[in-house]
């Protein structure tokens, strides 16, 4: 399993930033932003933030080893009014950012996607991420000037950034990529050739945190190598070789 591994503390890339060229839908392609979106069925309430963490990001760091993200959402005025009298043990939230112009997506959900299932990376999630993240852009006046959070209620205007179900949201398929607020969840990326469409790349990357008034990224530890067979037997023989040398040494 390849793992990210280029230290990132992205506190700083909180709404209100003022960071240039960010959207979580900016052109369809590699330049889309990753974005939360948590939503509390008891209060109807969506809470949305762009991470400012690009497709291309993800797939540039793919192979690396040591990758954080830590986002403080308690100077949000967005957070404060989703997570003020919300019931935390209904809230469900995902991490998504879709790329239809190189048919791709990073999504949240423990169940990995089979090689068989490798066009639900294609143009039907991507799209489906992409449409979404418009939604929420419709919401603010200018979102290639800032990163950005927003707040929609299930009472607004439809098509304003609802969370709402998650298999219409992000498309019809079969992975969920929703988690409990205080689980963790896996994230993983995939690629597809454009010419061929097969999965180039599937691979879990990492686990996102939605808890507290935090949102944490944290990627997989280094799985420990296992020694070769050999070496084992090796290692066995040589035990062997010690003991009889002793029982030797004890009988003279």
């Amino acid at each position: 399993m390849k793992h990210f591994a280029k230290t990132m503390v992205a506190a700083a890339l909180l709404v209100g930033a003022g960071s240039a060229n960010a959207a979580i839908e900016k052109n369809g392609g590699g330049l889309n932003e990753a974005y939360l979106s948590a939503y509390d069925i008891t209060t109807g309430k969506t809470f949305t933030l762009d991470t400012g963490v690009t497709y291309n990001d993800l797939v540039a760091n793919v192979s690396n080893t040591n990758y954080s993200l830590n986002f403080d959402l308690s100077a949000l005025t967005n957070w404060t009014s989703f997570i003020t009298g919300a019931n935390t043990s209904k809230i469900k939230y995902a991490v998504a950012v879709g790329n239809s112009v190189d048919f791709g997506a990073a999504i949240t959900g423990n169940a990995p996607l089979a090689v068989t299932q490798s066009i639900l990376f294609g143009i039907d999630v991507s799209s489906g991420i992409e449409n979404h993240a418009i939604d929420i852009n419709s919401r603010v006046a200018n979102v290639t000037s800032q990163n950005l959070s927003t707040l929609a209620l299930d009472s607004d205007s439809a098509g304003t950034g609802q969370h709402a179900n998650a298999a219409s949201v992000w498309g019809t398929w079969i992975q969920d990529p929703q988690a409990n607020y205080g689980d963790a969840v896996g994230f993983q990326l995939g690629v597809l050739d454009q010419n061929t469409g097969d999965n180039i790349a599937s691979t879990f990357v990492g686990q996102w945190k939605l808890a507290g008034n935090s949102l944490t990224f944290t990627a997989p530890p280094v799985a420990s190598v296992p020694l070769p067979a050999a070496v084992w037997m090796f290692g066995a023989g040589l035990m062997g070789v010690l003991r009889l040398n002793r029982r030797k040494s004890l009988a003279v």
